[in-house]
């Protein structure tokens, strides 16, 4: 069988389980992607409602189709509770407490990371957990004293990482 031909790739796609997960997402149109304004202006040519092709694993990746639902929840909770959405159930809403929102990630994370769910922590953006985490353990040495950071992180990880090295030297 040739690998490289449109009908495997076809045939493949149909037998992947994961499949059914693609509904789930919200897959940008050729046009989305071409327009430079988020609403549409002018009429859509012919084949720009066909959905692009997205390959971009890192980053946000594609919209989960539930994602305005959760976060209009959110914003709700804010506007009518305030900091209480961080410690007070609502009985008309399916979100738990701010305060509680990671702990049903730590059970999933565990397994991922191969560790006890009593070792694993949820927390905060990258950058933030880079900060905290070099902050906390990096402590270099006359051998061991380099970071090796990609070259295209995100711009704030370079930062983050030029202040601990500034801020270690200083010392």
């Amino acid at each position: 069988m040739d690998t490289f031909t449109e009908s495997y790739a076809k045939q493949q796609d149909e037998q992947d389980p994961l499949t059914r997960l693609r509904d789930k997402f919200i897959v940008p149109s050729k046009a989305d992607l071409a327009r430079k304004t988020l609403k549409e202006s002018a009429p859509r040519e012919a084949g720009q409602d066909e959905p692009s092709i997205y390959l971009c694993g890192n980053s946000l990746g594609l919209q989960p189709t539930l994602t305005r639902r959760y976060m209009q929840q959110y914003l709700d909770t804010w506007a009518a509770k305030g900091v209480y959405g961080h410690f007070q159930e609502v009985e008309d809403s399916n979100l738990v407490p701010w305060l509680h929102v990671d702990d049903d990630c730590v059970p999933e994370m565990a397994k991922i990371v191969g560790a006890l769910p009593s070792e694993v922590a949820v927390m905060q953006t990258l950058t933030a957990n880079l900060h905290l985490m070099m902050a906390s353990f990096y402590r270099p040495t006359k051998e061991r004293y380099k970071i090796i950071l990609e070259g295209k992180a995100f711009p704030s990880d370079h930062v983050c990482t030029l202040l601990i090295l500034r801020h270690r030297q200083s010392r």
